[in-house]
């Protein structure tokens, strides 16, 4: 009992102080939805990048068997709140989660008329994916995260999902964690709502990202850093554009051999691989000895990680190194181990971009995203055996 006690004081001085964690849940798995086709398996991945980087590029493949590999955790909207599972995304700025409109939608939905604090807003809400467009209205209640009340905030309630990709994934909507200037709308995100309330100790926030599958070992924190989950200190580089969260990335190399130098990189929790430009993530892949189908690099059985050899970035001075271990993804398929290169090819990335940094090097290396600073944060990840 006097445990349990010290564990509800710790997280209401944590909420006092204006510094939260939100636990977040890992889901690894190969989604069957009709007949496998090669090359096919990242297809949601692609589909996503698109919508934020490259809507000119949106594929027009269909979705079959696809993987998800997703992060997620909860949140509350409206008074009394109703839960939701949300992908925390810094690649977005909006919160968008299912309607009550919404007949097509499966997962649990948000009903405006349950909430003593919702105030209609009426306007109309549209992101493009490559399965169709996330289409609907905007809302105005508020919207709790980690025990944090976002008061009046607006956010998007669908009436229409594309795809039964959508009705088979485990969250139910996404809340976006990048700037405002890439907000659908302008609608004010819902950190920096939260950080212009003075919810928030800080400006900032954090993701530690587990590498084991399952809820609890993975976190959101809101506000600062958990130093439990890193070591070392921090290396800072410099936000270069607001609206995503990008950086500079001095070079980056596979095997001790250039691939490319001096480019732009976005750090993306939304992502989940590290995904260049296609025909560099053909130059990587074709070392691994996986099946490189361009998009994805499948292998026929798991590697010895042992003969492969290293990815190396350097920002802003410091070297920051992935080992095989950290970029080869290894999924279960019926019970079989399945594995596959974490490194993806994206055709439609813009000629400035050189890397998008998902979940891959997040879980490698902490993160924080300081918004008051204008930049992000690298430690070491502390992951636990």
């Amino acid at each position: 009992m006097r445990g349990a006690m010290g564990l509800v004081l710790l997280l209401v001085l944590s909420v006092a102080s204006g510094m939260t964690h939100v636990p977040l849940e890992r889901v690894v798995r190969i989604v069957k939805m009709g007949r496998r086709e090669k090359g096919k398996l990242l297809a949601m991945e692609r589909y996503k990048l698109a919508a934020k980087y490259a809507p000119n590029a949106l594929p027009e493949v269909p979705i079959n068997d696809f993987l998800e590999a997703q992060y997620y955790g909860p949140i509350d909207i409206g008074t009394p709140g109703q839960k939701f599972q949300v992908v925390f995304d810094t690649g977005s700025s909006n919160l968008w989660i299912p309607g009550a409109q919404c007949d097509a939608c499966i997962k649990k939905k948000y009903n405006s008329s349950m909430s003593s604090s919702y105030v209609a807003n009426g306007t109309k809400f549209s992101i493009l994916y490559g399965s169709g467009a996330v289409e609907g209205f905007c809302d105005e209640d508020t919207v709790t995260l980690g025990g944090l009340n976002a008061t009046k905030q607006i956010f998007a309630e669908t009436t229409h999902e594309p795809g039964i990709s959508w009705d088979v994934a485990r969250f139910d909507g996404i809340l976006g964690l990048g700037w405002k200037q890439i907000s659908v709308n302008g609608i004010t995100p819902v950190f920096m709502t939260l950080t212009a309330q003075q919810k928030v100790a800080s400006g900032s926030f954090a993701f530690f990202l587990s590498d084991k599958p399952g809820r609890g070992h993975s976190a959101l924190t809101l506000g600062g850093t958990d130093p439990t989950r890193y070591s070392g200190d921090f290396t800072y580089a410099p936000v270069t554009q607001d609206g995503y969260w990008q950086i500079k990335v001095d070079s980056m190399s596979f095997a001790g051999t250039s691939i490319s130098t001096d480019f732009q990189g976005i750090v993306d929790t939304g992502t989940s691989l590290l995904a260049l430009p296609l025909e560099k993530a053909i130059e990587v892949n074709k070392n691994l000895g996986c099946i490189d189908i361009g998009i994805e690099c499948e292998f026929a059985e798991c590697p010895d990680e042992s003969k492969l050899p290293d990815m190396t970035f350097v920002i802003s001075g410091t070297t920051y190194i992935l080992t095989p271990a950290d970029y080869i993804l290894k999924i279960s398929l019926l019970g079989q181990a399945s594995c596959v290169s974490g490194i993806m090819g994206f055709p439609g990335l813009p000629d400035h971009l050189g890397a998008i940094l998902g979940d891959v090097f997040i879980r490698k290396f902490y993160t924080l995203f300081d918004m008051t600073n204008n930049r992000v944060g690298f430690a070491k990840a502390v992951q636990k055996p």
